[in-house]
């Protein structure tokens, strides 16, 4: 099918990631229920919702890190933890869907920075195991280290930056496999207030410099301003989804107006 032929394109930008009918449960519960969304290449989703409306699990399945009940996602043409052969698909080996995996960064809640070793080699580990020579791969991460803001911290290690430096070194080290596609889960809710203006200024940075991502945010002001489009989670399925402007400002759901009255 060509791009001009398919129906379900949102954008005038082809989508670097389709989601369609993605379904998750745990146990009884179901978390998400048969999502579709599409995310065009060099663009910014803000995913907005309260508390268990399933925006976490919804990124977790896009890099496969939880594994989808009926549906699919696909990045770049490839099914994410799947093969195509015919009209089926068929599970990749945990080495494929790791291999898949670097062409989606992700930036967690907790920084999950390796307290053992020092910044620069938090974020030289990615590369370095998948084969870039180090030498390579510490030119690239001092690069990345200025990039958010962190040059002649390389030698530091975790125990010596504040929560902000610490999430800045998780973004470089999610940017140093050069991803297509960048995840946030809620980037700056584990930082103090007066914190969380260093974070956002980094995710601004990569905004303007044409990287595709996909962020869980409460950050209501942040969402309006950088993202192309804001979309809303109720109950596990999307409930709004349009331009901020329209969205945020005038949505047309119940629930994402009491939502965003209760936020704002």
């Amino acid at each position: 099918m060509s791009r001009t032929e398919d129906p379900t394109r949102t954008s005038d930008r082809w989508p670097l990631v389709r989601i369609r009918g993605l379904t998750k449960h745990f146990g009884l519960q179901r978390v998400l229920d048969g999502i579709d969304l599409d995310v065009a290449e060099g663009e910014v989703t803000a995913l907005l919702g309260a508390s268990g409306s399933g925006k976490s699990t919804l990124l977790r399945c896009i890099n496969h890190l939880e594994k989808p009940d009926a549906g699919f996602v696909e990045v770049d043409g490839d099914i994410i933890g799947y093969r195509r052969s015919g009209a089926a698909l068929h599970e990749l080996s945990p080495r494929d869907i790791a291999r898949q995996r670097t062409s989606i960064g992700m930036v967690f809640q907790q920084f999950n920075l390796f307290g053992h070793l020092s910044v620069v080699d938090n974020v030289i580990e990615g590369p370095v195991a998948a084969g870039v020579p180090k030498r390579d791969a510490v030119g690239t991460a001092r690069e990345l280290l200025a990039r958010v803001g962190l040059d002649g911290r390389e030698s530091s290690y975790p125990r010596q930056l504040s929560g902000g430096q610490q999430q800045r070194v998780a973004i470089a080290r999610a940017l140093a496999l050069k991803p297509r596609l960048m995840l946030f889960d809620e980037p700056t809710s584990a930082l103090d207030p007066e914190l969380v203006g260093e974070v956002l200024a980094v995710i601004r940075d990569l905004a303007a410099s044409g990287m595709t991502m996909i962020v869980v945010t409460h950050e209501i002001g942040f969402a309006r301003e950088v993202a192309d489009t804001a979309v809303f989670l109720d109950d596990g399925r999307i409930v709004e989804s349009g331009p901020p402007s329209q969205a945020i400002d005038t949505p047309r759901n119940e629930r994402a107006k009491a939502f965003l009255s209760a936020v704002l």
